[in-house]
């Protein structure tokens, strides 16, 4: 019997090493062919990391958020490959956990649940990223497993921290503070504070002004969306994009399984954490109900990724303990091995950068190369990111708004359609004010689609003449 045991864990070590090595060999190989970043958001955050003692105001911004900025704060120092392959082995200590909730749930082929959670085509593709979604799911399982061990003061603390990142699913710690443990141990609620006092605390000190994490909450909270929002199937709809078509698939399975075997009760906070994510990016995103500037980014769901992989993992070993000849049993495991691997390689992409974004680099190294005792003013992320500065600003960068072309009225303009006039990053300005001011020459012209990229000279020389 002991030797059976010993036989079996050394089967299961094994083969989840092989599955551990396989994601992160297929990631290695997506971040080694990467070039540029994850769309829209992760650029910023990256840069805002690697300057985040030069921005410490944007620290306490809700959009940033102070748990990614920090978390990705040193190996940000290192350059972005280097970040890659931190957040590659953050992602692998995911898997990880979740693996080990699995044993704790008695699932049999436990193991699998590496490859059923790690190759979930949008939980692959930003858990290589500097973005939130990421460290919100090991906030997570890592809260669970602890409160499976029954550490339950350490597994309030750790889900409170999920507030620093991704902060609906704050409702998280709450949870896991109700479930049926003995008696209530009231003392240990304080600990569920921990994440927003952290926050809210280094607000106050940052800013000065104790009411600022309410402020700004109530600012982005309010933003309206900046193109129409999503259906309220939306998520739904793209359950097979966002997990793999295998994973949904198993996922019903371990769902019709579970009510059989009547474990529902063994599973409840899961289906809870889920529903929840599910239910409030729905209400956040969809255009019925236009809550906030959301719009229905299929990551933000990505953060219940591993949980989902649990149920789907579950229906899956227990087709796989159905086949009963050893050469089918190879052949079933080995099927769905090739699925997930293809799936996952088919969907994720290595990043690149768009060709409206590599417009702006090129402007941005000519006018260094051309101009390099100029300033530069605008509001695109990627302008800094190219010179390598502080995003807040600096010597050889600024943001555009009316106060910086008060100051800087020698200068360069890098004028884009969308940054320029972003809900994020106001200025007050117009492409055509730009144009008709006083001293301006337009330098560089670029056009994609309807889009016109610009690089202005704002002569001082010109505007004391108009004088």
């Amino acid at each position: 019997m002991l030797r059976d045991r010993l036989t079996v864990h050394v089967r299961r070590s094994w083969i989840l090493s092989f599955f551990l090595c396989t994601v992160a060999f297929i990631e290695s190989v997506w971040i080694l062919r990467s070039n540029g970043f994850y769309y829209i958001d992760e650029g910023a955050h990256y840069l805002y990391s690697r300057f985040v003692l030069k921005s410490l105001a944007t620290t306490v911004e809700t959009w940033h958020r102070p748990g990614r900025l920090w978390l990705f704060a040193l190996p940000a120092q290192f350059g972005h490959t280097f970040t890659m392959f931190f957040s590659l082995g953050l992602f692998l200590v995911v898997l990880y956990v979740t693996y080990r909730i699995a044993v704790l749930k008695k699932i049999k082929h436990a193991e699998w649940v590496v490859l059923f959670t790690g190759l979930q085509p949008v939980l692959f593709d930003i858990s290589y990223s500097c973005l939130a979604e990421a460290p919100t799911a090991l906030v997570l399982v890592a809260s669970y497993w602890l409160h499976l061990k029954g550490e339950r003061g350490w597994s309030l603390l750790v889900a409170s921290l999920v507030f620093l990142f991704r902060f609906e699913m704050y409702a998280f710690a709450f949870l896991i503070f109700l479930l049926p443990h003995g008696k209530k141990e009231w003392r240990l609620l304080p600990l569920v504070l921990v994440g927003p006092a952290l926050w809210i605390g280094s607000s106050a000190l940052i800013s000065g002004d104790v009411f600022m994490f309410f402020k700004e909450w109530a600012h982005f909270s309010g933003l309206g969306k900046f193109i129409p929002g999503v259906t309220v199937t939306h998520y739904l709809e793209h359950l097979q994009t966002i997990f793999g078509f295998l994973q949904v698939a198993c996922f019903c399975v371990g769902i019709i399984l579970i009510t059989g075997a009547r474990r529902h009760r063994e599973f409840a906070v899961i289906y809870a954490a889920i529903a929840w994510c599910l239910i409030v990016n729905t209400l956040a995103g969809a255009e019925a109900f236009h809550w906030t500037a959301s719009i229905g980014e299929l990551r933000y769901i990505a953060v219940v990724g591993p949980f989902f992989g649990i149920i789907a993992v579950y229906g899956f070993s227990e087709l796989l303990e159905k086949v009963s000849s050893s050469r089918m049993h190879i052949l079933f495991a080995s099927l769905t091995f090739a699925i997930l691997v293809v799936n996952c390689i088919a969907t994720a992409h290595p990043r690149r950068w768009p060709p409206y974004d590599q417009i702006v680099i090129e402007i941005t190294h000519a006018a260094r190369t051309k101009y390099e005792h100029l300033v530069i003013l605008s509001n695109n992320w990627i302008v800094p990111y190219v010179m390598d500065v502080p995003p807040t600003g600096g010597r050889m960068y600024d943001k555009l708004n009316k106060s910086t072309l008060a100051q800087y009225q020698n200068c360069l303009i890098l004028w884009d359609p969308f940054y320029s006039q972003s809900l994020f990053s106001q200025t007050e300005l117009s492409r055509e004010e730009m144009l008709q001011g006083e001293g301006v020459e337009v330098l560089e012209k670029r056009v994609y689609g309807k889009a016109e990229y610009l690089l202005l000279y704002r002569h001082a020389r010109k505007i004391g003449a108009a004088e």
